[in-house]
């Protein structure tokens, strides 16, 4: 025998002169059969999470010298990547969040030269960071950088000048990927392009039968605008964008536009004021959703110098852009961020399902709060979610998640008594980030103890859906001695 078999034999019974004999031993043995050779498992070096309990495998005629999976069992990991719920990296946490280092950027970015889409291919990230083309990065699930592709931008003047891009959003159409942008030379009187450049599924342009990059115009502005807003209907084939012309004159009421194509140029609603200022300074089409039913929705926000505020106006518009009902107003402190996210059927009906996301200050403490408005058709009121330490200035997103309002956002402040990074004084911004579920409180999901190092220009966070309960939040860090970083956090959620 190969085990050690006990030496007691027990006589069962005779019969007709034959001895049955039943040898006893102290043998086990795995699921392949293979023998232990009797000797007791050890436990694993881990002890906490779906480690708890175990004990070594038998694997090749012997036990694990390292625990692995097999002895650990199937919901073990060596670093935590699933949001199930369980440790199950055996670390003592359970569902940790995970930060990671997605960029170098080659300048500091605005949120109005970056955007986050993700597909079936990726998550793709539209950076803006070089004056003649923008940078498309796909990324993991994991938010590392997998590849990166470049769209350049269209030369313009005489001296083969690009112009300053204005706008960098990445948007689904009907044939997938694209990505929108508009740019425009700084002299006064300069038209600006709207193009849109179609991506294949690893987010590069695509070539045309000539070799040349298809890119379609989608239409040509003979006025300068520094804030452009772009969605494409999840319907059909259309696109519309909004923008507000740069004021020259004195005395002349600011104003928001809208315009909408099909995808390659064909328009289909010439350009149309939607909106204009009160207050005689230049309004900001802040966000648009396209709604269930073909109508848009537009929150514009009307800032005002003198008193020191702001006006959001959250407008719906037929899909010929004609006005729709009566606009709900809200009196802010001033740059409200005001943000549209739709809920969904979850929600109600169309016009009932959108949320209002907004940063307001609020006397007497002034602090920086985060309020949501729910059936803003239906006379609902600001919400606060969240609220600043005091002295801190919030920059937040929204993104809705099947029927579910999640929120991140960076809580900043400056010390301006003390010495700016490198003697820069945009530098020396702080902050942390946050983020936070309906029903729960607060998470900060800044990496480590210490704060972020924070460009004066680091006002943005991108959201999006990385997989079932499942979030990934993007920021930029600045120092003197690394520059602009871009930066991923990914988390569970509810």
């Amino acid at each position: 025998m190969n085990c050690a078999t006990l030496a007691v034999m027990r006589v069962l019974s005779v019969r007709v002169g034959v001895l049955l004999l039943v040898a006893l031993t102290a043998c086990r043995s795995n699921e392949e059969g293979d023998e232990d050779g009797g000797v007791p498992p050890l436990a694993c070096e881990r002890s906490q999470g779906v480690c708890a309990g175990a004990k070594r495998a038998w694997v090749d005629g012997a036990y694990e010298t390292v625990c692995t999976a097999r002895s650990y069992g199937a919901d073990f990991e060596e670093s935590e990547s699933r949001c199930d719920g369980l440790d199950n990296d055996c670390d003592g946490v359970t569902d940790p969040s995970h930060a990671s280092r997605v960029t170098a950027l080659r300048t500091t970015l605005s949120a109005s030269t970056l955007s986050v889409l993700k597909t079936d291919n990726g998550v793709f990230v539209a950076v803006g960071d070089n004056e003649s083309r923008v940078r498309v990065l796909r990324l993991g699930v994991d938010l590392s950088l997998q590849g990166e592709s470049t769209v350049p931008l269209p030369q313009k003047g005489p001296n083969g000048l690009t112009g300053v891009l204005l706008r960098a959003q990445l948007v689904q159409t009907k044939d997938g990927l694209a990505l929108f942008h508009a740019a425009e030379l700084p002299e006064r009187g300069s038209p600006a392009e709207l193009i849109l450049v179609p991506l294949d599924a690893q987010g590069a342009p695509i070539q045309g039968q000539d070799g040349k990059m298809v890119e379609h115009v989608l239409f040509t502005l003979p006025e300068q605008a520094w804030r452009y807003r772009v969605v494409t209907s999840p319907a059909d084939d259309r696109v519309m964008v909004l923008w507000s012309p740069t004021l020259w004159q004195e005395g002349v009421l600011g104003q928001v536009k809208g315009l909408v194509t099909d995808s390659r140029g064909q328009v289909l609603v010439a350009p149309k004021v939607l909106f204009t200022s009160e207050q005689g300074d230049t309004p900001n089409p802040s966000s648009v959703l396209w709604l269930r039913n073909g109508e848009v929705l537009v929150a514009m926000d009307d800032t005002r110098s003198v008193p020191e505020g702001s006006t959001v106006r959250v407008r719906r518009f037929s899909a010929n852009l004609e006005p729709l009902g009566v606009a709900r107003t809200f009196e802010m402190a001033s740059d409200p961020m005001p943000t549209l996210v739709d809920l969904g059927a979850a929600h109600g009906g169309p016009v009932e399902s959108p949320a209002l996301v907004m940063r307001s200050r609020e006397a007497p403490a002034w602090r920086n709060q985060l309020q949501v408005v729910h059936d803003l058709f239906n006379g609902g009121l600001p919400m606060t979610r969240a609220e600043a330490p005091p002295g801190e200035i919030v920059w937040h997103n929204g993104f809705a998640d099947e029927g579910v309002l999640r929120l991140a956002w960076l809580s900043v402040f400056k010390d301006h008594q003390a010495p700016p990074p490198g003697g820069s004084p945009v530098l020396g911004w702080n902050g942390r980030l946050w983020t936070q579920e309906e029903g729960h409180t607060s998470v900060d999901r800044t990496p480590g103890p210490a704060y972020l190092p924070l460009h004066r220009y680091a006002q943005w966070v991108l959201m999006e859906k990385l997989g079932p309960k499942h979030m990934g939040a993007l920021y930029m860090t600045t120092t003197p001695t690394e520059g602009s970083i871009l930066n991923g956090a990914r988390y569970c959620v509810p």
